[in-house]
């Protein structure tokens, strides 16, 4: 049996093998309406102008080899609704992501993520000085959203609800 995607699963399907194929970001907001809405913890983006410098900055702070370790755990579509969520080996055991789309665009998109706190190993430079000065070897940076206040994103913990 050969079942069409709907118009909705398409186009974020469509986000998603931009990101992944790494595009770049011009890719990546294509698939948004120019007065889109990206929900964050901390910022509501407006606009694909906004919605790139997002990404810039999401992009530049995932850790190494993230997109090669990008694992879609869930992909759910019902009109024009679709919710995803994802992970990235354990350094970010759980994203989701909820979009809305009308007329081939993404239209309002929520984000969220848990990440796990940086590891930061003693570097030779470092051995002996407490291990967390300038040399020290991050093994993972932790996004920052990119605004004028550069304000960490704190990871949102979500437990799964029992059935």
């Amino acid at each position: 049996m050969n079942v069409e995607s709907s118009p909705t699963e398409a186009v974020v399907r469509h986000h998603l093998q931009a990101f992944l194929e790494q595009q770049g970001v011009p890719a990546i907001v294509a698939d948004y309406d120019e007065d889109a809405r990206f929900c964050t913890e901390n910022r509501i983006y407006r606009g694909r102008q906004q919605i790139a410098e997002f990404f810039t900055g999401f992009i530049a702070s995932l850790p190494v080899k993230a997109i090669e370790r990008f694992t879609l755990n869930a992909f759910q579509v019902e009109r024009n609704i679709a919710f995803i969520t994802w992970c990235v080996g354990t350094d970010i055991p759980l994203g989701t992501d909820t979009f809305v789309v009308n007329s081939g665009k993404i239209v309002s998109q929520t984000f969220a993520m848990h990440a796990m706190a940086p590891r930061i190993e003693p570097s030779r430079s470092t051995a002996g000085q407490g291990g967390g000065g300038a040399g020290a070897d991050a093994r993972f940076r932790r996004y920052r959203e990119p605004t004028p206040s550069a304000v960490a994103t704190s990871p949102i913990s979500t437990k799964p609800t029992e059935r």
